[in-house]
């Protein structure tokens, strides 16, 4: 556990990006397998017994046509079936790929699942809604040419027909969620196009503990002198950063998981000790060894600066349109 973005977290794979959950998969779907946070072009499904599971509760809201609705984005309607199209590829895909989980961790993952699906699809609605006022046009031109190129490189017409039978879409539905896709890859790289390749970082290095007695009286030991590195090798609970003393390396904003130690962090000067921080991984105690204005960044750490600017925008698309949920989760 790096605490970094890249740290592998079943609860993170399952309700982390949303819509960069399928930026991240790309459009080359006919043969990409990626893990089930949502469904998105190219799942692949097992064909056979479909599993039973609990769904969610739905209460069918008609639209202006008289289709029942899931959501309505402002004036942009999420069909019914469209929703339940889309969870049911999501749940073969999680129940095929999580087999060793139990019954209740699988009904409680399914069920944040469930609403994922949602958010991921509301997104949408207003990422597209976003790229109008923009007035991005993904022709049909466009997203055919991406289509035949995808089925020339991955087995031919054949292979793709019987790809769209064994998971029961038409081209149609193939071709609209293949626009939806490069319209929300285009408008992630219109957003995040300007985020720079370097920036202000910190090396750090911290301990993680269980207790909060334990890191009071870690933290006086620190302030009467010890040393941080034995301390973090005897106690720390981050394996990944244990036996080097608690070292995070450099790192700059919004590329940690835990935000509160990004936060404490910035704040601190080069050699302070912080005072003891909770976050939902326990109790940490951080210490700054050095800060660099204008240090290039990883290739990882700028993917997830520009994750963290998509979701920032994302987020007050959200604040700015009336957004109705019309089913019960």
């Amino acid at each position: 556990m790096r605490l970094g973005r890249g740290s592998s977290r079943a609860l993170q794979s399952l309700v982390g990006l949303g819509m960069l959950v399928l930026l991240a998969t790309g459009c080359r779907g006919l043969t990409a397998t990626p893990p089930p946070p949502i469904p998105h072009v190219g799942a692949q499904q097992t064909v056979g017994a479909t599993p039973t599971i609990a769904g969610p509760s739905l209460t069918p809201v008609p639209s202006g046509s008289g289709e029942p609705l899931a959501a309505r984005v402002g004036d942009v309607p999420v069909y019914l079936r469209d929703y339940q199209q889309q969870v049911t590829e999501w749940e073969l895909a999680f129940v095929t790929q999580n087999t060793n989980l139990s019954d209740e961790e699988k009904q409680a993952m399914l069920a944040q699942g469930r609403r994922q699906v949602l958010n991921v699809m509301i997104e949408q609605a207003l990422i597209e809604q976003a790229a109008a006022r923009e007035g991005l046009n993904i022709s049909d031109q466009q997203v055919e040419s991406v289509i035949t190129r995808d089925i020339e490189e991955n087995g031919g017409q054949a292979k793709f027909d019987a790809w769209l039978e064994a998971n029961g879409w038409t081209y149609d539905e193939y071709k609209a969620r293949q626009r939806s896709m490069m319209i929300a890859s285009t408008m992630f790289e219109r957003v995040t196009g300007s985020v720079p390749k370097q920036a202000e970082q910190v090396h750090a290095r911290h301990i993680l503990v269980a207790q909060e007695s334990l890191a009071h009286d870690l933290l006086a030991q620190l302030q009467g002198g010890a040393d941080f590195g034995p301390l973090a090798q005897q106690y720390s609970l981050d394996p990944s950063t244990k036996e080097s003393g608690g070292d995070l390396g450099f790192f700059p904003r919004d590329t940690l998981v835990v935000p509160e130690m990004e936060d404490v962090a910035f704040s601190l000067s080069v050699g302070q000790i912080s005072e003891v921080l909770q976050s939902p991984m326990g109790y940490h105690i951080i210490q700054v060894v050095e800060r660099v204005q204008d240090k290039p960044l990883t290739e990882e750490s700028w993917q997830a600066r520009k994750e963290a600017t998509f979701r920032r925008w994302v987020s007050e698309l959200w604040e700015a349109v009336n957004i109705e949920v019309l089913i019960q989760l």
